[in-house]
């Protein structure tokens, strides 16, 4: 419970360290308007993602995964985005879940409609390279008990309309999951 208490306070911190963000900041010039195809390693199966801005410093996101054993992850929120400099962005989303798995103690699924949760995230990206991207996140998911999120990532951007990615989640419903990805910005 003291890694939870701390991780609702780093979440707070960074919240208000982005309230405080100066307007003249130029934009990091991240994609924000994208469709992407998620490959979920150990164990598998397939997701996908959609975010669309909807104001300068706003969008909305919707996403949904599966390992196609009758369980699932969809999730559907806003976030904001916020210039940190000019080549790093820091991201907050607050996403509705609604989660069905097998619980690790039974091997039984969970309720037959899943579970309804919140989660809160913060993201800081970074370009590294002129066209390879990298970051963190990190966030809390508050359902009937509470999961940490802690991720790592890069993603390289081949061109203006593709971009490949790789993310390692350390701490979330699914722990140490490697993730592949596609994203095509529109």
């Amino acid at each position: 419970m003291k890694i939870l208490s701390l991780t609702k306070r780093l979440c707070s911190i960074v919240l208000l360290a982005a309230c405080g963000l100066s307007s003249t900041v130029s934009a990091a010039n991240f994609p924000y308007n994208y469709l992407e195809v998620r490959v979920p390693l150990s164990p598998g199966g397939l997701g996908g993602a959609y975010s669309q801005q909807f104001h300068e410093n706003a969008h909305m996101i919707f996403e949904a995964e599966s390992t196609f054993e009758d369980d699932w992850h969809l999730g559907g929120g806003v976030g904001f985005n916020a210039p940190v400099n000019q080549f790093t962005d820091l991201t907050g989303q607050l996403k509705l879940l609604s989660i069905k798995n097998k619980e690790s103690d039974t091997g039984e699924f969970d309720k037959k409609l899943g579970r309804f949760a919140t989660e809160l995230n913060f993201t800081l990206h970074a370009w590294i390279l002129p066209q390879l991207e990298t970051g963190a996140t990190l966030g809390v998911i508050t359902a009937e008990e509470d999961y940490n999120l802690f991720s790592v990532f890069a993603r390289l951007h081949t061109s203006d309309a593709f971009s490949m990615g790789a993310e390692f989640k350390v701490s979330g419903i699914e722990d140490n999951q490697f993730v592949v990805s596609v994203r095509y910005p529109f």
